[in-house]
């Protein structure tokens, strides 16, 4: 039997929020979003744009969100965005238009980014020291296996849909099955948007987040923030992000030209990557308590680097789909370990400022490396593409091993444990 150690209420609902939010946000979105865009007629491009703009939003407001978490407490940041995220889908459903779309997934792009931001200091604050692994253990199987459930219940929601309640009137496309109208996949999406509303409930009877030892950070003028030891923890962030967009929007390409494997099959090896993410997160506590968590980084950060560069060089698909596993699942661990690593080195009371300067950093190395992906695939192959992103785990594993090679100096104050109240 699992021993879910440190596991409290708190800490219970926050996870519970978590899990129903990924379910729809990023479960049944995943699979439905793009669908819809395609019954609405919009091309590959339109539809790459309108994927790409919500992490634009998300990287503009991310320190925004973080100083205001810093004012208002991480559990209104985390409400608030829940019910932004529900709201964004409103315009795309009701009136689907091009620039209504955009303004859509900015919307939903800032929620999503404002979600992540809040997470990693809300689990600081609702776990001990001793438990925080355990906590973004967690964290990580929860979100993780929560999203691929939700893909699977993307799947099937568009056709149960139309044969629950039928296509009404004037819905019907003589292009389009029934279960691939805009009605369907709008059904699904509208699904998403209450999971994404409902998620907010677990929260509400959470505590602010905001430690009372702030308060006198928050009257520092912002030229007086301490940027430089902000900044450099989250530093090995940007080339997280990049080895991430060379290869997360990509994998289902890579299986199909590589190895020309239908859509279910890719589907399948997919869907056990993303779950081996979640459930190699349990290991977490195990690799901090066997290596410390600044060398269970560098090793599994390492690790993934020799997997990659496997993948890229298998010639058999299900030698490619066991590396795929390991690598992604693997290098999935830098987040629960090395999110408490970078915030036990930054000032208690600048977490979700140093929470939102590490979401900016991944975002700007998504952007980046997704353009570059795009025109490696057209003029070299996956080969070239692994090899990249097994030399940019290697140099995250040198950055963090360069930047944390002291160990965190104590804080000059105490910082309350006690959280301020309503």
């Amino acid at each position: 039997m699992i021993n879910l150690r440190g596991l409290n209420r708190p800490l219970a609902l926050f996870l519970w929020h978590s899990a129903i939010f990924h379910i729809g946000a990023l479960g049944i979105a995943d699979v439905v979003l793009n669908f819809y865009f395609v019954s609405l007629g919009y091309q590959a491009d339109v539809i790459g744009v309108l994927q790409g703009i919500s992490r634009v939003g998300g990287a503009f407001m991310g320190i925004p969100i973080g100083i205001l978490a810093d004012r208002v407490g991480v559990r209104h940041v985390v409400i608030a965005s829940a019910l932004l995220a529900a709201l964004s889908y409103l315009p795309m459903l009701l009136m689907p238009i091009l620039p209504v779309l955009f303004i859509s997934r900015v919307l939903f792009g800032i929620a999503l980014g404002a979600t992540f931001i809040a997470a990693a200091p809300y689990l600081i604050i609702l776990s001990a020291r001793e438990y925080q692994a355990h906590a973004f253990g967690y964290y990580q199987i929860t979100t993780l296996s929560m999203a691929a459930f939700g893909s699977l219940l993307g799947g099937v929601l568009p056709a149960w849909l139309i044969s629950t309640i039928g296509l009404p009137d004037g819905a019907a496309r003589p292009d389009l099955a029934p279960a691939q109208t805009p009605f369907a996949y709008g059904g699904a999406l509208f699904i998403s948007a209450l999971l994404c509303l409902i998620s907010a409930l677990p929260v509400l009877g959470l505590p602010i987040g905001r430690a009372a030892a702030q308060h006198d950070a928050l009257r520092l003028p912002m030229q007086a923030v301490p940027w430089r030891p902000i900044l450099i923890p989250a530093l090995p962030g940007l080339l997280f992000g990049l080895s991430a967009g060379l290869t997360f929007p990509f994998y289902n390409l890579f299986f199909r030209a590589r190895f020309g494997l239908p859509d279910d099959e890719v589907g399948a090896i997919l869907s056990m990557g993303w779950l081996m993410m979640g459930v190699i997160g349990i290991t977490t506590p195990w690799w901090e308590r066997r290596f410390g968590r600044l060398h269970g980084t560098i090793l599994t950060t390492c690790l993934a680097a020799g997997a990659y560069l496997a993948l890229g060089l298998a010639e058999a698909a299900p030698f490619a789909a066991l590396m795929f596993v390991i690598a992604a699942s693997v290098r999935n661990l830098l987040v629960p370990l090395y999110e408490p690593l970078r915030l036990e080195h930054v000032d208690r009371s600048f977490h979700n400022l140093s929470s939102a300067v590490g979401s900016v950093l991944w975002s700007i190395g998504w952007f980046l490396s997704s353009s570059l992906s795009g025109i490696l695939q057209r003029d070299f192959d996956f080969t070239l593409i692994f090899a990249i992103v097994a030399l940019l785990q290697l140099l995250t594993a040198l950055a963090v091993a360069l930047i944390f090679r002291r160990p965190p100096q104590p804080e000059a104050r105490p910082q309350a444990a006690a959280l301020s109240s309503d």
